[in-house]
This record gives structure tokens, C-alpha cells and sequence, in this order.
């Protein structure tokens, strides 16, 4: 049985911790290491690293760190002058060195144990006490300092106690004066090596009886952080040691030490209680997922994998807390007594795929999840999460890239399951009633939202309430159009068990419309927020990391526009595709409705550098296609809405894809909508309301000639050809009619003239009918 922790008075833990410090020399197998005081100072920081330096022995157990670090403004001094040191009172022994600073010539020692303090990092009685921090505040630092701390660190880690791997890093993007990683350990260990900078390979000698490797290097300059890295990439640089064989024993390591709990009374009476609900088994294992994601809390710490097993499930359900292993250990032990194939799979939330890079170790993983089998398919489930939809099948799950299964024996590194890392629908359509003549315009907000989107929604409305909830919707309709109210309730449907999220609303909207001196008329601009903006421009030049995208992503927006005005013109579509996103854009207009349909799919994660051109050109073209503007004429009332506006849809509705069309040249003379446009799209010595621009070019479209500011010579020709055009037409109709009027009357008189002599032919030719004698009264 797994002791209660828990249990431990907070004071008796921070003074059994405190005993664990102590001061004194550097152990003799340490190699010394001089540094430079006067390295250059990191011009994109507020600290210079002068020295990292960290040294491990295996067989020991004991890793040394040397730091020096140059504060160079005030920020630096009140980020660091409070030192903090975290460590594990349970089993680990810290001994410290020295706690130093450097002004000048002269040294200032703050080693003084009696003026530090232990605290708990967690409060008293959350969780286990397994976690401390020693604390000390040093005194008269300022900037200019070189702060130098040293101190040893023993212990064996939890799992695979006899196992030695560690990952040394370095500050990501900052140069570093110097900086000295070192291994000693006995040649009969396997131990193996992997480096970030394939440059970085050990110097081998033998000393203290063993193989001792280092990496040192001098004056290191740091790589420049690029914007938007995945976060799954390791930006910083980084060696890594270990001599675990392979990823299937360090399954084995967590699999002994989380010995299962086969017959736990409280798990066997919550799963007669489900199964006594009724419903089949996906119905069973749903109901099992959402008690424990949805009434039990969760405690998130940073070493939640540390080693220590989870508490029993039985404690876990009477506690309705825990963290990440003991809400799924109690999960998939309920699953379990449900009859369904369950195990635990170990994963990083930071590395995600990056894990099947490095080495075996059990310090790779940081998070914990839940595999099971139902009907003949295999799912992954996240204990942690909250207000999750889709069902025991259909569950939205993050794309963690690799997991390791928990098991005595076979396990490997292996992908996420085919259904779970689904995708997120997000379907946003905006109806506008525009009114020109002074008074307030409509506009009705409808959204359907499917996976990831939906939960999002479902979490913010339980979270703030459906008040707040509507006051920060209507804060952002305002916004966007300067002036905003709200007609009616928000109203909203949400299918839990389809994980689909619906929401309709109504405001009233002004002061949105800009007048155009020039022209007289107003002028109506709108950007698609939610496909553009959330697409970000590689910055120029060359890339060494990858580019990140939202994945998956599938966004469409439309936007309808009524007025009165607004009478029909052609149809555009436009599609911009790329190996690594996919978007469209269409405009359909009829006499008083124009609609336009964005839509954005991302086909992967990332860009790779060597397409980063591609898609920053890519990414031009699709900004420059989601700003739609026109001019409309003043005086229009908004016309009356439909009797669906602003009303939740009955059912899912998918948007009709667009398809891929080569663009279409504009009709000059037509009402079309002007999009912004380059000038090196124009011919040279064009007037910029003279001509249409090719869509491939400048993606311009003109205006008519009537909703351009002035009076142009090519307007004058356009009226004077369609009054030719009405006059030959008026002359063509009169002649017709003439020559119709003219038949008739020939036809009139024909007819008179011979009619004497067609009445005896027709009445000798007619047949004799015999008379009949009037009846007699």
C-alpha cells in the first residue's frame, strides 16, 4: 500500500527538507573550470552568461553546477537577487559551495545558511510533500554585479536508480561565455551520447578510474531565436547522456513501480454505479470519461512524472483531486471494471514528436494519458481536460506525435491512435442589414463550431457564465464596427455528445460606415479577421527552423451584405493552395445580397526553411484577398430581415466546398467591390480608376463609373455610347411597328372588298339542313 504523504505536518516537512542543506567543499573529482569576467555583455537580454558549468558522476550519483552570471540592468537584479534553488528533500542531499558576488576587485560572500528558509512550493495539504525550494534573499546587489553560485546535488533518481542519463542545455538564443558539460563514468556502463549541433562531439580521456567525456567551448555565440518555432522543436542547444537500452525498459521502470490496485472496493461501486445507468458500453465508457474529466479536480504540477507512484485510485475518488497520473490511473482503472482493454501511456506536452529523437530516459516524459480498446478501435484520452465532447469514439485529442505504452515487457515508443488527433471546425457566418440613411444597421452573428472550437466555446461559457460570456462578445462586435448593441439574448445550443457548439446573435451596429468626401457616398470596409490575422508572415530572409501552423485548422467565415442599393454583378472565386495550407475565396451577388465565402484548411503543422518563401508569398496573397471594401450610396434604409436571421441553425450545415477556378477578369462598367492592390499591378501611366487589374496580379477590381470621385473622359464615353445605343434601339421598334400596322390594314381591306363573292361559295358549299315544323299548341 502507497503511504499517504499527504499526512506529513507541513512544519515537520520543511524542517526534515532544511536538514537535507548543508555547506561545503567541491567533491575532488570535479574539474575546475576559470572563466572570463569581462565576456561581452547579450545585447538582446538583461543578463550575460558568463559561465555554465555542470558535471556528472554515474556511479556517485552527484552533479555539480557553476554558474556566473553578469547582471547587467535593474530588471536582472530584481529577477535574481531573490536565489531559489528547488530540489527533492525525499532523496536528495544538497551541498552547498557558495553563493558569491564580484563588484569590481572585491568579493561579497553570501553563503549563510541561517539567513535562508525552506518553503513548500505546494500548499499544505493540496498535495504530497515531495517538492521544496531553498530561498534566499541577498543583500546590496545592483546592477554591473557577477552573480556566482556552486553548489552539488546528490541522489538517485526514482526509476531505474542504477541508470544514469541527463540533458544538459544551454539558454536558448543568448551567448554564453563559456560553457563545460562532463560525464565520468565506468567504461563497462553503456553509455550513449546525442547532441543537437552534430559539432559537439566529446573529448575522451580516463581519469578517476573511469572514461570521462567533455564539451566545453569558448565565446559560444548563440543562435538568433526565430519567430513562430513549433513548440515542439527544442530551440535551444542541447547534449544528452543515458545508458538505458531501450525504450521498452524504461516502460518496464513504470510499470513495476505503478503496481495496479486489481480489486479496489470505491472503483468496483463507481463502476456498478455507470453500469447500472444504463446504455451500451460506449455509452458506459463516456459517462466514465466525463465523471472523472468533469468532477474531479485536477492539481497540475511540474514534476508530475517524477518517479513517485500514483496514490490508489479508491484514495483518489473519495479525495475528487489528484494530478495527471492519479486522475488516470483511477480512469483506466474504471475502464478496466468496464470490461474494456485499458493501459497508461507516457507523453511529453512540450516535445511531443521530438521524444522519438532523444535517447531513452525516464525524465522524457512529463504528462500522462489513458489507451483503451472499444469495438475494435483504439483511443488515447486526456484525464486533465474539461467540457470534452464526441463520445467513448469521437474525443478531440491533442496530436502528442509519440507515446509510450506502460508495460512489463514489449513496449515502444508508438503513434498517436488514427481517431485521435482529430481536427476543429470553426464556422462563423455575419449578416449585415446596412442602412445608409443615418439610422442603426443590423447584423447577426451565427457560429457552428465542431471539435476542438466547440470545447473552447463550451469551457469559456461555464467558466465566465453566459453573462459575462455575452458582454465580451459584445465588447468585441464593438470592436470591429465602433458602436454596438445588443438586440435580444444571446442563444446558443450544445451538443455534448456530437461535440458541436452553436451560437446566434444579434446587434445593432454604427458609426462603421466612413464618408468618402470625394465621391459623396459611404464607404464600407471589411477585413476577414479570422483567417488572415491568425496567419503569420515569415519574416524576410533565410529560416533554420521550421514555421508553425495551426493544426488542424478549417475556418470559414462568411459574410452577407443587404442593402437596397446593391444590384447584381459577376461571380469571383479564388483559390490560393500550397502543400501546407488551402484557401478560397468566392463572391456571389444578386440585386440587394452580395455574399463572400472565406475558407482556410492547414494540411500540416509546420513549413519546413526550405519552403519558407513559397508560403510567405502565399501568405501575401491570402492578406491581400481578405480585405473587402466598397462604396455605397447615402440615403438607403436597411431592408427588412429574413425570418431565419439570426437564428440558431436546426442542424449542421457544412459550408460547400469552393472549388479550385482559375480567376476570372473583371466586366468593366459593372458595381464590384475594390480590393486593395500594389501598384506595380497598374500599367505604367494607368489612372488608378481607369482600368480593371488582373486578380493574379494586383487582385484589384475597379469600381462603375458613377461610384468614382470626379468626372472622367472614359464616363463620357460610356454615356454617350449607351444613348447611341437607346436611340438605334427606339428606331428598330418603330419601324417594326409601322410595317405590323401596315400588314393589318392590307388584310382589312382584302377581306372587304371580296366578300360578296366568298359568301356564295361558302353557301353553295354548305350542307342543306331540313326545317322543322313549330309544334302545335
Amino acid at each position: 500500500m502507497v503511504t499517504d504523504s499527504s499526512a506529513i505536518p507541513h512544519g515537520e516537512f520543511l524542517i526534515a527538507a532544511k536538514d537535507r542543506i548543508q555547506t561545503g567543499p567541491i567533491p575532488g573529482w570535479v574539474d575546475a573550470c576559470p572563466f572570463r569576467i569581462d565576456g561581452k555583455a547579450n545585447q538582446s537580454g538583461h543578463a550575460t552568461h558568463l559561465l555554465i558549468d555542470r558535471q556528472v558522476h554515474a556511479e556517485l550519483g552527484q552533479t555539480y553546477f557553476h554558474v556566473a552570471l553578469r547582471l547587467d540592468s535593474m530588471q536582472a537584479v530584481q529577477s535574481e537577487s531573490p536565489w531559489r534553488l528547488d530540489f527533492e528533500p525525499g532523496h536528495q542531499q544538497i551541498t552547498l559551495h557558495w553563493i558569491k558576488t564580484r563588484r569590481g576587485g572585491v568579493e561579497f560572500d553570501h553563503t549563510n545558511l541561517s539567513s535562508a528558509s525552506v518553503v513548500n512550493r505546494q500548499p499544505a495539504g493540496s498535495m504530497p510533500h515531495d517538492r521544496a525550494t531553498l530561498w534566499l534573499m541577498l543583500e546590496d546587489i545592483r546592477p554591473g554585479d557577477i552573480l556566482e553560485w556552486c553548489y552539488t546535488v546528490e541522489g538517485r533518481p526514482l526509476l531505474l536508480p542504477e541508470h544514469c542519463a541527463a540533458l544538459f542545455t544551454l539558454p536558448a538564443g543568448e551567448p554564453v561565455g563559456k560553457f563545460y558539460f562532463s560525464l565520468l563514468f565506468n567504461p563497462a556502463r553503456p553509455m550513449r551520447w546525442k547532441s543537437s549541433v552534430p559539432e559537439w562531439q566529446p573529448v575522451e580521456t580516463q581519469q578517476h578510474g573511469g572514461s570521462h567525456w567533455v564539451w566545453t567551448q569558448d565565446n559560444y555565440p548563440g543562435l538568433r531565436l526565430e519567430e513562430n518555432a513549433p513548440d515542439w522543436y527544442m530551440t535551444f542547444p542541447w547534449i544528452q547522456v543515458s545508458d538505458c537500452a531501450d525504450w521498452e525498459m524504461v516502460a518496464a521502470a513504470f510499470a513495476e513501480a505503478w503496481k495496479e490496485e486489481e480489486d479496489d472496493a470505491t472503483v468496483r461501486e463507481i463502476a456498478r454505479e455507470i453500469t447500472a445507468g444504463g446504455g451500451d458500453l460506449l455509452q458506459q465508457a463516456d459517462r466514465a470519461i466525463q465523471m472523472v474529466q468533469d468532477e474531479y479536480r485536477y492539481l497540475a504540477i511540474d514534476w508530475e512524472l517524477d518517479g513517485r507512484p500514483p496514490l490508489p485510485p479508491g484514495v483518489v475518488a473519495r479525495r475528487r483531486y489528484g494530478n495527471c497520473k492519479d486522475l488516470c490511473f483511477l480512469l483506466a482503472h474504471l475502464l478496466k471494471r468496464l470490461g474494456l482493454p485499458a493501459r497508461l501511456v507516457l507523453v511529453n506536452t512540450v516535445l511531443r514528436k521530438t521524444v522519438a529523437e532523444l535517447l531513452p530516459a525516464p525524465g522524457v516524459f512529463n504528462h500522462l494519458l489513458v489507451q483503451y480498446e472499444i469495438r475494435g478501435e483504439t483511443r488515447w484520452v486526456d484525464a486533465t481536460l474539461t467540457r470534452q465532447g464526441g463520445g467513448s469514439l469521437n474525443r478531440v485529442m491533442r496530436d502528442y506525435g509519440a507515446g509510450l505504452p506502460m508495460a512489463r515487457a514489449g513496449a515502444r515508443l508508438m503513434e498517436p491512435p488514427a481517431g485521435a488527433a482529430r481536427g476543429n471546425i470553426y464556422e462563423l457566418n455575419e449578416s449585415i442589414l446596412i442602412d445608409t440613411s443615418g439610422a442603426w444597421s443590423w447584423l447577426a452573428v451565427v457560429v457552428a463550431a465542431r471539435g476542438r472550437q466547440a470545447e473552447e466555446l463550451r469551457q469559456a461559457l461555464e467558466s465566465e457564465g453566459l453573462e459575462a460570456f455575452a458582454k465580451k462578445r459584445l465588447r468585441s462586435c464593438a470592436d470591429r464596427f465602433i458602436n454596438a448593441r445588443r438586440v435580444g439574448a444571446l442563444e446558443y445550443r450544445d451538443d455534448r455528445a456530437a461535440n458541436e457548439f452553436f451560437l446566434a446573435e444579434v446587434f445593432e451596429i454604427k458609426d462603421f460606415l466612413t464618408f468618402d468626401p470625394k465621391s459623396k457616398w459611404y464607404k464600407l470596409e471589411i477585413t476577414n479577421d479570422y483567417t488572415a490575422v491568425g496567419l503569420i508572415e515569415p519574416e524576410a530572409g533565410p529560416r533554420r527552423t521550421p514555421f508553425a501552423l495551426p493544426h488542424p485548422c478549417d475556418i470559414v467565415h462568411t459574410i452577407e451584405l443587404h442593402s437596397v442599393a446593391l444590384p447584381p454583378a459577376v461571380v469571383q472565386q479564388r483559390c490560393i493552395e500550397t502543400d501546407y495550407l488551402y484557401f478560397t475565396r468566392e463572391r456571389k451577388t444578386l440585386a440587394g445580397a452580395w455574399t463572400m465565402v472565406f475558407t482556410l484548411s492547414t494540411l500540416a503543422d509546420v513549413v519546413p526553411p526550405a519552403a519558407i518563401d513559397e508560403h510567405r508569398e502565399a501568405i501575401r496573397k491570402i492578406r491581400a484577398q481578405s480585405v473587402w471594401s466598397l462604396l455605397l450610396p447615402p440615403g438607403d434604409p436597411r431592408p427588412h430581415q429574413r425570418g431565419d436571421f439570426g437564428t440558431l441553425p436546426s442542424s449542421w450545415e457544412p459550408a460547400d466546398s469552393i472549388p479550385a477556378l482559375p480567376p476570372t477578369r473583371p466586366l468593366v462598367g459593372a458595381w464590384m467591390e475594390r480590393l486593395p492592390r500594389s501598384d506595380a499591378a497598374l500599367d505604367n501611366g494607368a489612372h488608378e480608376n481607369a482600368a480593371a487589374v488582373d486578380l493574379e496580379n494586383g487582385d484589384a477590381l475597379p469600381l462603375p463609373a458613377s461610384a468614382q470621385p470626379g468626372t472622367t473622359k472614359l464616363k463620357r464615353q460610356k454615356r454617350a455610347r449607351r444613348r447611341r445605343d437607346t436611340k438605334a434601339d427606339t428606331k428598330k421598334r418603330i419601324l417594326a411597328g409601322c410595317v405590323m400596322v401596315l400588314t393589318v390594314v392590307m388584310i382589312v381591306l382584302l377581306i372587304t372588298k371580296h366578300a360578296d363573292q366568298w359568301g356564295a361559295k361558302f353557301h353553295l358549299l354548305a350542307p342543306t339542313v331540313p326545317t322543322m315544323p313549330a309544334p302545335r299548341p
